[in-house]
């Protein structure tokens, strides 16, 4: 009996060219993205839901933190970036976020776009590009030459800091440099990091700590800075990474643009996730008509109504998220384009894309 992946498997070569003829034959804005922290592991930045990720390896212990926090922690790990502790104990998110920040924003950031996140560039140069709505605070979509009015990160991004209090933006730059000395690392990397963590407080607001009116710890309805001030009974105002936490509304923008985006698609193209976090991976599903591949290590359709067996608009491309930009590349000839990005790649996309590029030299030299 020949099972889902032996039939992806063989079907996957076609598939590509499917996918590729779709976007080829376009003859305006037809490509919607939606990606998630598999996009970004060739980066070397961890996925945090797989097996050996952040939420199973978390150490409450490590953490600065009460009894009471640190329990919440161990009932459910992704506690440690919930509105509800970082109102009240910010150390905690920042001591975990801590490598991700100086990855980005270090005087020598570790962590550059893959091939993947170039894609997204050429469907834009390429003037195919309706939205790209990605789920990961790593930054790195901004990294590219996306205009920000064609990026949605769901979830928000550690490249922009703002205060949670008053709303404020504060320098990345200058935010790591305080994340750098005044948090400690529990990773045990970093043999100058401090040997306890002290606050960050917001360079307008000036006070670690403020009183404000309203006792209700239900989430207010309201999208200002304001409302969601005041909906919080005791608030650090510290400046933060400006990422959605647990317990938060998604940016109106999402809601603003997913169903419109969804339905003037023609692709819609979901990466590196395995669309189980609502209502990001509702996305799909508002796509009426549009061909849906789904591009990730794992077969995968979450809780969606993609369906890769009875549905012929549904496309399942399975294995690593750049091997298989690459190949659609490839196949849409754009690997010229892709070159011109080379040096700005992280190590392992450049291997990957060195590979290819001689590969191709030594097939079309034969063919000679």
């Amino acid at each position: 009996q020949i099972g889902t992946s032996t039939i992806l498997l063989m079907a996957s070569g076609k598939s590509i060219g499917k996918v590729a003829a779709l976007i080829k034959n376009a003859s305006k804005p037809c490509v919607v993205l939606l990606s998630g922290a598999g996009v970004s592991t060739t980066s070397g930045i961890p996925d945090f839901r797989s097996p050996g990720g952040m939420y199973e390896t978390l150490r409450p212990d490590l953490l600065t933190a009460s009894e009471a926090e640190k329990d919440l922690m161990r009932e459910d790990p992704t506690y440690v970036v919930s509105w509800d502790i970082f109102s009240k104990n910010q150390l905690p998110y920042l001591e975990v976020r801590r490598p991700f920040i100086l990855g980005l924003h270090d005087s020598a950031p570790i962590w550059k776009p893959t091939i993947y996140h170039y894609f997204t560039a050429l469907l834009e140069d390429k003037h195919l590009l309706i939205r790209h709505y990605s789920q990961n605070i790593d930054g790195l979509d901004f990294k590219v030459q996306v205009p920000s009015t064609k990026l949605i990160p769901v979830h928000g991004s550690l490249s922009q800091v703002s205060c949670e209090g008053c709303g404020a933006a504060m320098d990345t730059k200058k935010f790591a440099q305080l994340v750098k000395t005044k948090i400690k690392d529990i990773y045990g990397q970093d043999t100058s990091a401090p040997q306890t963590s002290s606050q960050i407080t917001c360079p307008k607001c000036s006070l670690p700590l403020v009183k404000v009116r309203g006792l209700c710890e239900e989430r207010s309805n309201e999208t200002s800075s304001n409302a969601l001030f005041r909906s919080a009974p005791l608030l650090f105002r510290s400046p933060q990474p400006s990422t959605v936490l647990y317990g938060r509304n998604l940016p109106a923008s999402f809601e603003e643009n997913a169903a419109k985006d969804a339905k003037e698609a023609a692709v819609v193209i979901v990466a590196g996730t395995s669309l189980t976090v609502f209502p990001a991976a509702s996305l799909p599903d508002l796509a009426p008509t549009a061909s849906r591949v789904v591009v990730n290590r794992d077969y995968c359709a979450g809780m969606t109504s993609i369906d890769f067996m009875n549905n012929d608009r549904d496309i399942m491309l399975e294995g690593d998220c750049d091997s298989v930009f690459l190949d659609i590349i490839e196949e849409l000839g754009w690997l010229d384009d892709l070159a011109v990005h080379r040096d700005d790649m992280c190590e392992n996309s450049k291997e990957l894309l060195d590979g290819r590029l001689k590969a191709v030299a030594r097939a079309t030299k034969k063919d000679r």
